[in-house]
Order: C-alpha cells, then sequence, then structure tokens
C-alpha cells in the first residue's frame, strides 16, 4: 500500500467580501477558483468514504465543507465543473427548529464587529439580568482553557468564542446571542443561510458525498452519552430519509482532541459510520489508515499557501 502526500483540507464559508462583515473569516470565491484549479493539477480529490477505501493513497487531497451553509450550492457546481470531489458535512437542528444555530450566530456576530463582540456579551447579559459568573461553567473553563488556540484571530474573538460554544452554560447561550442578534440588527433567516433539503439532494445527485455533522453542532465532548447518541444516530437518519442513501461519514462539531472522546468513538461504530473527520494540523499518515478512520486530521483552508508553494 502506497501512503504518500496526502491532506485533507477543511472549508466553511466561501463567498464574495463584504462590507456589512469587515471581519468574516471566509474564502473569496475567485480564490477558492484559482486554488482548486491549482491543485487538481497535482492532486487526485476524493470523497471521504471514497479515499479510506482506495488501495494506494498517494498524492490524494480530500475538500471538506462544513455546516450545510448556502454558499456550499455554488462550491459544488464549482467542483462538479472542475470534475473535483468533495464530502459535504451537514447538521441537521436548522431544519429541525428552523432557526440559525449559536454556532453561526456567533460567526454572524463576530464577523460584524470583531472584539467588539465581548463588549455586546456583557451589555447582553445585562440587559437579561444574567449574571457572567452564572453564564460560565468553570469547570469546563479548565478543560478548554487551550481552545482556539492556533486559530488566526484577535484575542477578544477568540475568548467571545470559547464562551460562547466551550463553556458558556447551554440554557443561556441562545437569549444571549438573540439578544447581541437584535441590538445588531442582523436580520436574516435560516432559510437563507443553510441548504435546503432539495440543495442537499441536488448536490448529493452531482456526486458528492454527504456526511453528518451532528444534530445540534454542539461540543460532543461536553454532552453525557446519551446525548451524544442523539447527536450521532438522529444526524444521520434525518440525512438518510433526505438522501435516500447511507451517510457513511461524520465530521466532529469545532473538531480537534478536545471535541470528542471514548464515548463518540463508540458511537460511532454502533451506529456503522466507516469514517470521522477531525482538525488536526497535518497530513494524514499511516497510523491514521492502519489504525482507524475516525481521527482524519484536516488543515485550515487558509492554511493552503503555506501548505502548497505552488499556490
Amino acid at each position: 500500500m502506497t501512503i504518500q502526500n496526502n491532506k485533507s483540507l477543511m472549508y466553511h464559508y466561501v463567498r464574495e467580501d463584504s462590507l456589512d462583515a469587515p471581519f468574516s473569516k471566509h474564502k473569496n470565491i475567485n480564490s477558492f477558483l484559482r486554488e482548486c484549479n491549482l491543485l487538481k493539477q497535482h492532486f487526485q480529490t476524493y470523497n471521504v468514504s471514497e479515499f479510506v477505501k482506495l488501495k494506494n493513497k498517494k498524492d490524494s487531497i480530500l475538500l471538506t465543507f462544513d455546516d450545510g451553509l448556502k454558499d456550499h450550492l455554488n462550491v459544488a457546481e464549482v467542483l462538479k465543473d472542475l470534475d473535483m470531489k468533495a464530502t459535504f458535512y451537514i447538521p441537521v437542528s436548522p431544519y429541525i427548529n428552523e432557526d440559525i444555530l449559536p454556532v453561526h450566530k456567533t460567526h454572524l456576530i463576530c464577523s460584524k464587529v470583531g472584539g467588539e463582540s465581548i463588549k455586546l456579551l456583557n451589555r447582553a447579559l445585562r440587559n437579561l439580568q444574567i449574571d457572567k459568573n452564572i453564564l460560565m461553567d468553570y469547570e469546563k473553563k479548565e478543560v478548554f482553557n487551550d481552545a482556539y488556540i492556533n486559530q488566526n484571530d484577535e484575542e477578544l474573538i477568540k475568548e467571545f468564542k470559547k464562551l460562547i460554544n466551550y463553556y458558556g452554560k447551554f440554557e443561556f447561550i441562545i437569549p444571549v446571542l438573540n439578544e447581541i442578534i437584535s441590538i445588531l440588527d442582523i436580520k436574516i433567516s435560516f432559510k437563507e443561510f443553510y441548504l435546503t433539503p432539495d440543495e442537499i439532494k441536488y448536490i448529493h445527485s452531482l456526486g458528492f458525498e454527504i456526511g453528518s455533522h451532528g444534530v445540534s453542532h454542539k461540543l460532543l465532548s461536553r454532552l453525557n452519552f446519551q446525548d451524544q447518541e442523539i447527536e450521532l444516530r438522529d444526524s444521520k437518519s434525518y440525512l438518510e430519509k433526505i438522501l435516500s442513501a447511507e451517510v457513511k461519514s461524520f465530521c466532529y462539531p469545532y473538531g480537534g482532541s478536545l471535541s470528542f472522546n471514548e464515548d463518540t468513538l463508540f458511537l460511532l461504530q454502533k451506529h456503522n459510520y466507516e469514517n470521522a473527520i477531525s482538525v488536526e494540523y497535518r497530513d494524514i499518515n499511516k497510523d491514521d489508515i492502519n489504525h482507524n478512520f475516525y481521527e482524519i486530521p484536516r488543515y485550515d483552508c487558509n492554511q493552503i499557501e503555506e501548505l502548497f508553494p505552488f499556490i
């Protein structure tokens, strides 16, 4: 078996620049198109579940797109025109609750105001008469203190994201985010923000893989066994009903070794996921292939120029 020079890239927002979101962390669509054309000259692309079954894994790139964003409809059509493969990971709660996920409300806020998000958080807490000490789960703070340590963001944005995504108490997060959204007068519906079920089916019909990204995009390692099972089982079932096809691949919300635990790995096998993809900035190596496919590493797409000198 040949295992050499295999990488996975993680994408989220792929769109035009916007004056309404000056702090947005996105891949510009023109840059994306240029990079894909160059990658195609040097690498073969595969869907994740297709790649893991290859006997000879050499000079392969796995393009992965998280969160089921409306951007990904255009992405899929661009990749189809280039005859490139990819896997798209979908969280299903937006379709069940008809609302934008907390993680994406966080992105909307940070994209608009950057580090000012912390001041707005404190303002929202005052408006809602919530004590910041009550909002924060201090036990989780110790566990997740190094979250976002490698992310290229200003410290105030990292502080805001950690509090909301890693150690804010679930029961307070949504009202606090909704208050900030109201203060900023951000108006966007879940239908504008996410792919529709028909668009998910369309992307699948183009030959791309659809994988699960959980139900609610919650950090799995914060959940008990039963709640993790709901995330893995119900998201798979929901997507399989849309697609009339098996969902084989999973993507850990937030990614990295802090985002899952032994319960997660057990449940992935129990519910017949064949592989799972995380976030760890390194190549896919022999250990990943020989020992298990539940911790496939990924680079961030914004590292692409340092990874590939020809770009």
